[in-house]
């Protein structure tokens, strides 16, 4: 759903023997300096270090509609697949593999709808992000989203603000901001009092966030954006809303070296029709 992340991130590899596969290419042109070719289509795909709109986020949002609109229109995913394919294109061949083994998940799931493999996915989102772990921290953070570290703060904003839900528990293409505004609402609004599975699971979430996250004054947005989830979770269902911790969360994000939205950018305060057919 970082200051400088490729700093920030997992060290890169130090064997300079180090190989990529079939090819024989090195993974590092010399010791501890990852190969440029890999680093580049590895920073595009994932976006480090400022996560301005990676096309991570856009395979993510394909991901979570494709099962209700794949089958109407598999050539718009198919499409999915050649940018994919584009972005790697150059890279070393264990990781250009692992990209083209992603592409065709989109030409050919989609168009299965309910029936698209949805475990796949996930196992070859994760194949590639492993392939980029050690030369991108949101890379490595999608591996392993159950690490142990740091996480860089400006990751940590991206997957709040701009980061579909699709492994998320709300699993839609939804943004975690637009998702929790279901819940406590950008403005005040009582909790549905049906959904405290959802606002406990939302308040997990954010916890572990508040844990990880390598930034104070993130942390203490973060911290201040759980407050309404915890306070229904002890019984009091009327929320304020999030428009004031959002703001305090943004300002800490921008001055973290990622750009948040403003409050008039976040989207509808709440939205009656859920769109649950993401991966989950």
């Amino acid at each position: 759903m970082l200051l400088a992340a490729c700093a920030s991130g997992p060290a890169a590899p130090t064997d300079p023997e180090a190989t990529d596969g079939a090819q024989g290419e090195t993974a590092t042109d010399t010791a501890g300096s990852p190969d440029p070719a890999l680093a580049s289509a590895c920073g595009e795909f994932w976006g480090d270090p400022d996560y301005a709109a990676p096309l991570s986020r856009v395979v993510l949002d394909r991901a979570a509609t494709a099962p209700e609109a794949g089958p109407s229109d598999p050539f718009f995913y198919a499409m999915t697949g050649d940018d994919i394919e584009a972005v790697f294109g150059d890279a070393p061949e264990q990781l250009r593999t692992a990209a083209t083994d992603l592409a065709q998940w989109f030409r050919t799931q989609p168009e299965k709808g309910s029936e698209a493999d949805r475990d796949a996915f996930g196992d070859l989102w994760q194949g590639l992000a492993a392939e980029c772990a050690d030369v991108s921290a949101a890379a490595s953070w999608a591996a392993d989203p159950e690490q142990e570290g740091d996480k860089p703060a400006a990751l940590v904003c991206a997957d709040v603000y701009d980061t579909p839900g699709t492994f998320t528990h709300f699993g839609n293409a939804n943004v975690l901001t637009s998702n929790m505004f279901k819940l406590v609402g950008l403005s005040a609004q009582q909790v549905p009092a049906d959904r405290l599975e959802d606002v406990q699971a939302t308040a997990d979430l954010l916890e572990r966030e508040i844990d990880r996250v390598d930034d104070d004054a993130v942390r203490a947005g973060l911290e201040q954006v759980r407050a309404p989830f915890q306070q229904a979770l002890e019984g009091d269902l009327w929320s304020e809303g999030l428009r004031e911790p959002l703001t305090e969360l943004g300002s800490a994000c921008d001055d973290a070296g990622y750009r948040a939205p403003e409050s008039g950018e976040l989207g509808d305060e709440t939205n009656d029709e859920d769109d649950d057919g993401g991966l989950v």
